[in-house]
């Protein structure tokens, strides 16, 4: 029998996995590139045991939504951006809509999906929560550190500007006392770590009560029984069941 629940959210096809309790919150998971909702089950279930309600969206151009040649260098430079912008918009849409019913929203994703629950947490202001696996929390040197290593040329100051309208790094706001844990494997060869140690660098005077980053050795891009279990203390400590979420 299938532990999940198929469904649409703000017109967005995902899955629905409930806890066999009182869900203590409610967590958005985010996939990662050439992945599909199906993939991140069992990561989904795992979280639902802690007593989670968990929904996995459906990333735009993955799954039933469409598909790209993913693993074409040119296709992902030209529509990884469009993925991840639009995969926030969906997500703030998505939260907006649970807010409703939810008390608690937390968002986590790995990978691509990582991105997009950085961008959600530096958008949407009821959002107090988030864990990004192997992603990247500053895009602008995500991007200036991936087009060199790939031979590219830098960034326009048109694309610039563009891309630091939207990059986490300079929209988020500690002192709503939003809550951060990055998770990355040392050896990431696919979104290196350098951009999140960068981020934090970048936000050195943020309380480790609020942002920490875990790095781990000899890991690539992959979520780790590590990550798991981080991941699992992360969310014991917030949020506080029943606590309201002020929509704005």
């Amino acid at each position: 029998m299938n532990n999940y629940i198929a469904c649409e959210i703000a017109g967005i096809p995902s899955l629905i996995i409930n806890p066999c309790e009182k869900a203590r919150a409610t967590v958005l998971l985010y996939h990662g590139w050439s992945s599909k909702i199906e993939d991140y089950l069992f990561f989904a279930s795992t979280i639902s045991s802690w007593g989670f309600k968990v929904i996995v969206p459906e990333l735009p151009d993955h799954g039933v939504r469409g598909k790209l040649n993913y693993f074409d260098t040119q296709v992902l430079q030209a529509n990884f951006w469009n993925v991840v912008l639009q995969g926030v918009k969906e997500a703030e849409s998505i939260a907006t809509a649970l807010a409703a019913t939810d008390d608690i929203i937390i968002i986590i994703g790995h990978s691509t999906g990582g991105f997009i629950a950085a961008g959600a947490l530096s958008k949407v202001s009821f959002l107090k929560s988030a864990i990004v696996i192997n992603g990247s929390c500053a895009w602008v040197k995500f991007e200036e550190l991936y087009r060199e290593r790939d031979g590219r040329t830098p960034l326009t100051d048109a694309e610039n500007i563009f891309l630091k309208e939207h990059d986490p790094q300079y929209k988020l706001n500690f002192g709503d006392k939003k809550r951060l844990l990055l998770l990355h494997g040392k050896e990431d060869s696919i979104i290196p770590i350098a951009s999140q140690r960068y981020f934090m660098n970048e936000m050195s005077d943020v309380s480790e009560e609020y942002l920490q980053l875990v790095e781990y050795s000899g890991v690539n891009h992959q979520i780790t029984i590590g990550m798991l279990e981080k991941s699992k203390a992360w969310l014991s400590k917030f949020p506080e069941a029943g606590t309201p979420v002020e929509v704005k």
